[in-house]
């Protein structure tokens, strides 16, 4: 907020009318630092507000989730391209195809476990190209559903933040270092759009289905180089299962527009650990 000076210049008068311009311009002053105060205090409750609508288990008692990765090479190529180095059909179906992999996630970290070692790994034919293929796609959806799962989308409370009403809802600004972020909301809170304004703008879209404790993210969508554009899309797509009390993923799906990949998988039989 800009400061008042009350230079001797600009009270000339004495006397009662003096004062009187004095007290009201002291008055000015308080209005203006209450009306900011009041106006940030409006914006930081309506983040709040947001914030709270969300799923967010990991800020709840969640410590961690393991799952096994249920996977079909066969299905995988149906709507897939083929490169040629992940495998003949046999090699997919009697040496790929066995392997067990799971998946442990934690609020910090998501690890594939294909039940070998990463030497093993590299000895399975097109040096396990295949599998490294379906652990990245794994950990590269996760990661994305982790940034939900601790509640990440939104910023965090303390960050100050611009709300402006709109016929949709909310648009929500704030800065990330030195680059301004403008996020889109409905009129329910629910993140529609995010964008990093700068010389190569970036952002996403989501969309977010009601769940018990709140909003999943059920899509989103990102540029694979930034440009968020048809044919050079990242998609990630979430369906759920209610493991004790929690939310989970089940069903995820990556979609790889730019070299026409579809990844899908399904969590099962997972280990829930909570806090007490």
């Amino acid at each position: 907020m800009a400061t008042l000076i009350l230079s001797p210049a600009l009270i000339p008068f004495s006397g009662d009318c003096g004062m009187q311009i004095y007290r009201a311009s002291i008055l000015f002053c308080f209005c203006a630092m209450f009306c900011h105060a009041q106006a940030t205090k409006t914006d930081q409750a309506l983040l709040s507000q947001a914030r709270e609508k969300y799923d967010a288990p990991f800020n709840r008692n969640l410590q961690s989730f393991d799952c096994a990765v249920d996977f079909s090479w066969k299905e995988h190529f149906t709507e897939t391209t083929r490169v040629g180095d992940e495998g003949t059909d046999e090699e997919l179906e009697k040496i790929f195809q066995p392997i067990r992999n799971r998946v442990t996630v934690t609020r910090q970290s998501v690890t594939v476990f294909p039940g070998m070692t990463d030497g093993a790994v590299n000895k399975l034919p097109h040096g396990g190209m295949a599998e490294n293929l379906l652990e990245h796609a794994v950990q590269k959806s996760l990661y994305t559903w982790l940034d939900a799962g601790t509640g990440m989308f939104l910023p965090s409370p303390d960050t100050p933040v611009s709300f402006e009403q709109s016929r949709s809802g909310y648009k929500l600004t704030f800065r990330v270092q030195t680059s301004n972020v403008e996020m889109v909301l409905a009129s329910d809170m629910r993140l529609q759009t995010a964008t990093l304004k700068g010389p190569q703008p970036t952002g996403f879209m989501t969309s977010f289905a009601s769940g018990p404790q709140g909003f999943l993210l059920t899509t989103l969508t990102r540029g694979e180089d930034g440009k968020l554009e048809p044919g050079n899309r990242l998609i990630y797509t979430f369906t759920y299962q209610t493991l004790d009390g929690v939310e989970l993923p089940e069903h995820v799906a990556v979609t790889r527009e730019s070299h026409h990949e579809v990844w899908r998988y399904r969590l099962s039989g997972c280990i829930v650990k909570t806090s007490k």
